[in-house]
């Protein structure tokens, strides 16, 4: 599998862009196979960044019969533009080279089939495996690969600073001559205070092909598949926030354009966390997509399709109603009380140490928050998404359609305007419910005042002693009544058994008047 690292990266100086760039149409198609290196040995001064063991909350593959293995990957990509819903054009091509961590049971006779493969969230210029974060308990449980992808220019930088030796010959060049490209002021701009996202010298839009051809890959007979003796039977793709909308633009726009050799899709199903629809740019310099434009809605896409938001969302929500029936195969859920950042995904946080040698260090906190250093906001969003990738699989395998969730309570939803319904603790109404809000400890709030990413960051607020005293007069009472509401959860399957059971431990440790 390993290749002559040397050649491997002189593709990168490479130029295949014609001197006038030329828009071309193009037709479904089986992506092209990357080359392959590794995996990239580790060593006590050489380890890969995002290392599951290295995270805020460490998590031991090894005992759980996992291997963690770091491979670089090489091709051609196109840069692709989304002119019309239905439609998808070829701009320019060149060459990229990017990285995938992979982790996979340790034995083949573990491994349950099915890969989830995550775009890292490169929102703070680092990649952040989120989803891994938040679902890597479920990942483990059923034997499960995931595997994530650096899909951004400005994630490589961070990467490079944190080992420059180690990750320097990756990249994602820009393959149209510098004439062509749109100057800085064109390219997106960044949230926050964070540090600029591109320059005219990279181009974001070659991951959609690197995607793509990471995903054939990963189903492909190769000697250089890093799942090779592995039969693989599903492959999802799934992402968190800016990445939750990539999903979202993948399975609109790229979707119904690639294939797998038998000429049926890629891809076997989609979940996209805490972002609402598709509409981010498909390269940096593209125009923005103009309200009540198609390309904006959620379309039917062939293959099921899951969203999962929270609260924080409430003023960006597109509804549309569920599927059930082919090609419209969607669930979208609404968890009540959760926010866009919530404690519980610290396996997918590198450690602030690994933070500090990027230019991503300071831009995660909330010190400037009017609520800094409250209690973080703990509804279980990882739990309801390890039910959903349960249930996905139950749909995508044997065709059983998974439950059905009631929208929250909002005033204007959707727009600036939006307000949430409460109850008399203040806790939104509607939604997809879990024990923290139906049987109550605490005010939840979806986000802090204060700038930047204030609003993203979720927190509660303790009941006061009165407050408890009536709900629940003794802990017994309170436990019954949680055992209740997660015996329900998992009934209707919104939660798995093992989570089931750590909510309660919860519950068991929570300290009552």
């Amino acid at each position: 599998m390993a290749r002559n690292k040397t050649a491997l990266l002189v593709g990168l100086t490479v130029v295949l862009a014609s001197p006038a760039a030329t828009r071309t149409a193009i037709s479904p198609a089986t992506p092209s196979l990357p080359e392959v290196e590794g995996p990239i040995p580790v060593s006590t001064s050489s380890r890969p960044w995002a290392q599951a063991s290295s995270a805020v909350e460490p998590v031991d593959l090894a005992k759980a019969g996992f291997v963690e293995e770091e491979f670089f990957v090489r091709g051609i990509a196109r840069t692709l533009d989304w002119p019309a819903a239905g439609k998808l054009d070829e701009l320019a091509r060149g060459p990229y080279v990017t990285r995938i961590l992979v982790r996979r049971p340790r034995d083949a006779s573990r491994f349950s089939g099915t890969v989830v493969v995550e775009p890292m969230n490169p929102s703070i210029r680092y990649d952040a495996p989120l989803i891994w974060g938040s679902a890597w308990r479920h990942f483990v449980r059923h034997g499960d690969a995931w595997v994530g992808v650096t899909i951004k220019p400005v994630a490589i930088a961070s990467l490079q600073e944190f080992d420059a030796k180690r990750y320097a010959g990756l990249g994602f060049p820009n393959p149209l001559p510098p004439s062509q490209t749109c100057g800085q002021d064109r390219l997106p701009m960044p949230r926050g205070g964070l540090p600029a996202e591109a320059t005219p010298a990279t181009e974001n839009g070659l991951i959609w092909d690197a995607l793509s051809q990471v995903g054939a890959l990963l189903k492909s007979d190769s000697s250089q598949n890093p799942l090779q003796g592995f039969a693989v039977s599903r492959l999802y793709m799934s992402g968190d926030s800016q990445s939750g909308g990539f999903i979202f633009n993948y399975a609109e726009a790229i979707h119904p354009f690639v294939l797998n050799a038998a000429g049926k899709p890629l891809w076997d199903g989609y979940v996209a966390t805490v972002a609402t629809g598709p509409g981010l740019p498909m390269h940096q310099c593209a125009d923005p997509i103009p309200p009540g434009d198609p390309r904006l809605e959620i379309r039917p896409v062939g293959v099921p399709l899951i969203t999962l938001v929270s609260q924080s969302e409430i003023r960006s929500l597109r509804r549309r109603p569920d599927g059930d029936v082919a090609p419209d195969l969607y669930r979208a859920y609404e968890l009540a009380g959760s926010s866009h950042v919530h404690l519980g995904d610290d396996a997918g946080t590198p450690s602030p140490a690994d933070i500090d040698r990027t230019s991503g260090r300071g831009f995660v906190s909330t010190g400037e928050c009017k609520e800094d250093g409250a209690l973080g906001n703990d509804v279980p969003l990882g739990f309801f998404l390890g039910g959903i990738f349960a249930n996905l699989e139950d749909w995508s395998s044997k065709g059983i359609a998974p439950p059905r969730g009631e929208p929250m309570a909002i005033a204007s939803p959707g727009t600036p305007q939006a307000q949430a319904h409460t109850d008399r603790f203040g806790n939104i109404l509607g939604g997809v419910r879990s024990p923290q809000l139906d049987v109550p400890t605490a005010r939840y709030h979806a986000g802090m005042d204060g700038p930047g990413i204030c609003s993203l960051w979720g927190w509660r607020e303790p009941l006061s002693k009165s407050e408890l005293t009536e709900l629940y007069p003794t802990k017994s009472t309170y436990i019954g009544k949680v055992n209740v509401n997660v015996t329900q959860l998992v009934r209707e399957r919104w939660l798995e058994s093992a989570d089931g059971e750590a909510l309660l431990a919860r519950a068991n440790a929570e300290q009552l008047p």
